[in-house]
């Protein structure tokens, strides 16, 4: 290593101050090499990686010995350089910006952003120009510091090239000394607290540091988390979305970077990002020829057209969230968010912050804001699955939300508003829940205004072959086979069973068999292993049959758990099992309690599970 190169790596703390800056800024991993390809500073994944060699192979060689940046945004295709790497096949970057760091008319070292997801790749691509300049002007910095042998870091950020590279970012941004005085202050922070009506940028600046302080208990606050921060100032609170982020030195002082935005404008992003990134869903993607399917349907698209609440019944995999989603992108609300919530999928504890957020020291691991899903939902739809497991407690707050369009987060008396369409769908009987006293009436008719039935699929036989043929052919376009249809053993067989599973255990068959059947047709072979577990012999139903509907489906369901449970028997843990019996049925675990209890089960697979039931 020449003596430039030396001189230039006693300047790691300041080169590590950049990587950390730009890190902070930008939201992406940096490095910096020296002109030896020695790896000098970095963040993230690479500040393990300092002192180490950089591959010739690499755009960073490119770069140093052109004297010019360069830029991968498609790894596997675009980069003949990339091709050369040892690491190609097993590399984690997805795209990156190198600029040279120019001394004079030398090259001193390089300047790397890295992207290592899909996210951080689309910001490199969508904002390259400017994270092209900013990157240039930091390295104009560096390369102008480069022969200085004490580096001031308060100078550097106060510097006209650091200045105008904040400038060009949207977020407000401050920076702090340790003592809390207020170093630097972008443009774009001072247009925010226009906006909010906030016009004492420093008296503002010190109450914001002052919350600083309290998030310095935050768990790896280092990865700068954005979290949402209430500031009381001038007898006005404001609501902020903040990170917070140390540039540490090796000495014991240093510096805070905090990045600013209001919170009421990321909700709008977010939710404009939601609804535009979500494929959209029509009511002709809800397959079925039967009477009764296209009725359901067609009561469902008039829904679409109001704004009033609807109520979808149906069994479990007849396709209660299609509906919903079909309602929803037929609606006025369809370029807002659809936010689905599956009420027994979550646990009672978890469920009030999941809906409607939480603030900073409400309960135990509340360490920043939370925004709840009502919130994200704003303007559009939330869907409520298994809305009859919704804890009792909890359905006080919906029903508010409902008439008074309000939420309020655990731990706050701060009342939002939020205007939201609720779809909600159950399994059950919600008229049984409310006589048991576990689901409120009030509650029920507020939801219930349209209510939509979703037949069975064995209450519709002409869908069940029309299914199977349509999953046969998708699957076997997928999967490259040379599928030609189903026997007619099998179909007599599809239209004897009772399809406890729906739609989702036909299409979950046929997909089994498309992938093993060895013949040019489905056959038995691998549908009656399937089947077996659940109905025995084929075609002999009548063990089952009672003098009603609802109790032949009850010895159904009764056998189908007790099979289950029983194959799974053999494990010493009971979680394991209820984890297992879960996964196979399709079921959440308060369903599967609910059906123990109701069908009177009675094994000794009960005595594993009745510590949780």
């Amino acid at each position: 290593m020449n003596h430039e190169d030396t001189n230039f790596v006693q300047y790691y703390d300041m080169s590590q101050k950049v990587a950390e800056a730009i890190k902070a800024v930008l939201g992406i991993d940096v490095t910096i090499m020296n002109s030896a390809m020695d790896r000098i500073s970095g963040t993230g994944i690479y500040k393990e990686l300092i002192g180490e060699k950089i591959e010739k192979a690499s755009a960073f060689y490119y770069c140093l010995c052109s004297g010019k940046p360069y830029v991968i945004t498609n790894q596997s295709s675009e980069s003949d350089i990339c091709k050369d790497c040892p690491r190609y096949l097993t590399c984690m970057e997805k795209a990156m910006i190198c600029v040279p760091i120019v001394h004079g008319e030398q090259v001193v070292g390089v300047i790397g952003v890295i992207a290592f997801n899909e996210d951080q790749k689309d910001k490199i691509v969508e904002n390259y120009n400017i994270y092209l300049n900013f990157l240039e002007k930091m390295a104009d910095l560096l390369g102008a510091k480069y022969s200085e042998h004490k580096i001031n870091m308060e100078k550097r950020l106060m510097s006209d090239r650091l200045i105008s590279a904040l400038n060009l970012m949207n977020a407000g941004v401050l920076l702090y000394d340790d003592q809390g005085n207020v170093l630097y202050k972008n443009k774009a922070l001072k247009v925010l607290l226009n906006n909010i009506g906030v016009y004492d940028d420093d008296g503002f600046a010190r109450e914001i540091w002052n919350k600083a302080l309290l998030m310095q208990n935050l768990p790896d606050n280092d990865n700068a988390e954005p979290c949402e921060i209430m500031v009381e100032y001038d007898k006005e609170k404001y609501s902020l979305l903040s990170t917070i982020t140390h540039i540490k030195t090796s000495d014991s002082t240093g510096e805070i970077i905090l990045t600013l935005q209001d919170v009421s404008k990321f909700k709008r992003q977010l939710a404009q990002s939601i609804a535009k990134n979500r494929v959209k869903f029509g009511f002709d993607n809800i397959l079925g020829v039967s009477q009764s399917l296209i009725e359901a349907k067609n009561l469902a698209e008039k829904a679409a057209m109001t704004d009033s609440n609807v109520l979808i019944y149906g069994e479990s995999g007849t396709g209660k969230e299609l509906f919903a989603r079909a309602i929803h992108d037929r609606s006025k609300r369809a370029e807002h968010p659809l936010v689905t919530i599956n009420c027994g999928a979550i646990p009672d504890g978890l469920l009030e912050s999941e809906l409607f957020g939480h603030e900073k020291g409400a309960f135990t691991g509340a360490y920043a804001n939370k925004i709840g899903k009502f919130e994200v939902a704003d303007n559009g739809t939330v869907f409520l699955d298994e809305i009859s497991e919704m804890p009792f407690c909890l359905q006080v707050k919906l029903l508010r939300i409902i008439q008074e369009r309000e939420i309020c987060r655990v731990g706050s008396n701060k009342v939002h508003k939020v205007n939201v369409r609720i779809i909600a769908a159950t399994n059950t009987d919600l008229m049984q829940r409310i006589k048991e006293g576990l689901f409120r009436d009030d509650l029920y008719y507020r939801l219930n205004v349209i209510p939509i039935q979703i037949p069975p699929l064995r209450e519709r036989k002409e869908d069940i072959i029309y299914l199977a043929n349509y999953f046969t052919e998708h699957y076997a376009s997928i999967f490259g086979r040379n599928i030609a249809g189903i026997s007619d053993e099998v179909i007599d067989v599809f239209m004897k069973y009772p399809w406890p599973g729906n739609v989702r255990e036909l299409q979950s068959i046929i997909e089994c068999a498309v992938n093993f059947e060895t013949s040019n047709t489905i056959s038995m072979r691998f549908i009656e292993k399937r089947l077996k577990p659940v109905q025995g012999k084929f075609g002999e139903i009548s063990k089952y049959m009672t003098d009603s509907l609802d109790g032949t489906i009850r010895n159904f369901e009764k056998e189908i758990i007790e099979n289950t449970i029983n194959k799974y028997s053999y494990m010493d843990s009971k979680e394991h099992i209820i984890q297992k019996v879960c996964t196979d049925l399709n079921i959440s675990r308060a369903t599967l309690y609910r059906k123990i209890n109701s069908l009177n089960i009675n094994l000794n697979c009960e005595k594993i599970l009745k510590s949780e039931i």
